[in-house]
């Protein structure tokens, strides 16, 4: 079986790799937290479950602007607005170039 690589693919094995990264990070302190002596002292825990928390904040609300920026079709061509820009220059080069021909009348 051959795995075609395209531009999709490859977004969303590294957005996937960049999720589960800070994922795994997050487990792994969660766990070194929890074998410390830190763990036992509630003032301690309720820091770490305000960090956590925010951490976890971060993540949903990255996550949710890509979604919401995938789904509206911002990633489907990303040269569209290089296109309309270098159209936009042309149409105003023509403009100009018009009424430069009617000062030179």
């Amino acid at each position: 079986m051959k795995i075609k690589i395209t531009p999709k693919l490859v977004t969303t094995v590294l957005f996937s790799l960049m999720i589960l990264s800070v994922g795994f990070y997050m487990i792994e302190r969660s766990i070194d937290f929890f074998n410390s002596e830190f763990a036992r002292n509630e003032s301690d825990f309720r820091g770490y479950l305000t960090v956590l928390f925010a951490r976890l904040f971060m993540i949903i609300g990255w996550i949710a602007i890509i979604a919401a920026l995938y789904f509206r079709g911002h990633f489907k061509d990303v040269e569209k607005p290089k296109t309309d820009i270098l159209e936009l220059h042309e149409k105003i080069e023509k403009i100009e170039r018009e009424k430069q021909k009617q000062q030179g009348e």
